[in-house]
């Protein structure tokens, strides 16, 4: 029988992805991970930041096979199968009890959301495209993204204060909605799927890139170092936050507050982002969001302080403002058929710079305390930054030159 996808299958589609994304981005867990980590499995900081580098790579990994499985399996199903192996990583996570299966959850974790990553935007192109209301796809992608967003701030609050009520309770909770999202999904009407450029794993593109900045676009290649450590900095600070504010001695339920305000500050900044200094050029703008970066990781970890942790907040200020500035540059040095490989490939080289970032922070951590640790990241930031720094001026100055 054919199946028949009409403007009220599309409707329907559009109601249920709001709610599976609400169920999706309930991350109670996400402001008090650190605590749990520390608290109830009896783990250091250090071996956090390895079970998140964990998750990390289980994204690199699995991104383009899942991605293909989306195609040819349905994307229903794949959000089904997603959101089911998601749950299923916080109840292993619950019922962890040291190093290595809380590693294993993680990445059972990991591959929950690369079955999700790209499957629900796809979902809803189709949708419209089948319905011939694609021009309403940015408007509603927007609308998922800021709703995706907000729920996590939400439930980051709420998270902090079932902490305080019992350790276990947000990761319960939060282990509940991925089985309700699972549930709802089965509500989907699958969409027509519609024939995509064939895709290279992105290890593969990857390679691509280093050769294509190695043979005459050098200044590309001194943006991605900037770009990985900058961004890769952003994604240590929000952990980085929950171990400072243990230091400090403050209640599970303020992080709550602090990694909400953090994202809603983010979400703010990225979206007046064209506002700010207009007139910044990325590579500039980069190397001064570098330099702030340094700033306040070095007088955070001077005296743990409130000042310490408004100055890794800013971290809200770099990602928001930075990222599209810093895709802007890329856009305009790179040729238009390698630029949407490129920027895949600084958004990768980002995930995998966190590796080995956070391992020596989280060393740090564990062996002098998080402001030690802090301080030393910020010494690595100013070397490589250095490097990276020259790398681009050097390459600019000969590609004006040749101009």
């Amino acid at each position: 029988m054919t199946n028949i996808f009409d403007q009220k299958s599309c409707n329907r589609n559009l109601r249920i992805l709001w709610i599976f994304t609400v169920c999706m981005n309930s991350l109670f867990m996400l402001a008090v991970i650190v605590p749990y980590y520390q608290n109830q499995l009896n783990l250091n900081f250090h071996q956090f930041l390895v079970a998140v580098s964990a998750f990390a790579l289980m994204l690199v990994i699995w991104d383009l096979p899942t991605g293909w499985l989306a195609d040819q399996w349905g994307r229903k199903r794949s959000l089904i199968m997603g959101a089911a192996t998601y749950g299923l990583g916080f109840v292993a996570l619950l019922y962890s009890s040291g190093f290595y299966s809380a590693i294993a959850a993680e990445c059972v974790i990991g591959i929950g959301v690369a079955l999700m990553n790209g499957a629900h935007t796809a979902l809803l192109y189709d949708s419209l495209l089948a319905a011939g209301r694609e021009h309403e796809f940015r408007r509603f992608e927007g609308f998922r993204f800021a709703l995706g967003l907000y729920m996590c701030a939400f439930s980051s609050v709420v998270g902090g204060y079932l902490y305080v009520l019992s350790p276990r309770l947000p990761l319960a909770l939060e282990s509940i909605m991925a089985a309700i999202g699972a549930g709802v999904a089965i509500l989907f009407v699958e969409p027509p799927r519609h024939k995509r450029i064939v895709e290279k794993h992105p290890i593969k593109d990857m390679w691509d890139t280093i050769k294509y900045v190695t043979h005459g676009h050098k200044e590309i290649g001194g943006l991605i170092a900037l770009m990985v450590l900058t961004f890769a900095t952003t994604k240590l600070c929000m952990w980085a936050l929950q171990a400072y504010s243990k230091e400090m001695g403050l209640p599970e339920s303020y992080n709550g507050w602090i990694i909400s305000a953090t994202m809603l500050l983010s979400a703010l900044f990225g979206h007046f982002s064209h506002k700010i200094f207009p007139r910044a050029q990325g590579r500039h703008v980069l190397y001064g969001l570098l330099c702030v970066l340094i700033g306040a990781m070095m007088v955070a970890g001077w005296s743990i302080a409130w000042l310490g942790i408004a100055c890794l907040m800013l971290e809200a200020f770099v990602f928001g403002f930075g990222m599209p500035r810093a895709q802007d540059a890329i856009n305009k040095l790179a040729e238009s058929s390698r630029r949407a490989t490129i920027l895949s490939t600084a958004s990768l080289a980002g995930s995998l710079g966190f590796v080995p970032l956070s391992q020596v922070m989280g060393w740090g951590a564990d062996h002098f305390g998080i402001g030690p640790a802090l301080m030393l990241h910020a010494a690595i930031l100013a070397l490589c930054g250095a490097g990276a720094f020259v790398m681009t001026q050097r390459a600019h100055r000969e590609r004006a030159t040749k101009a």
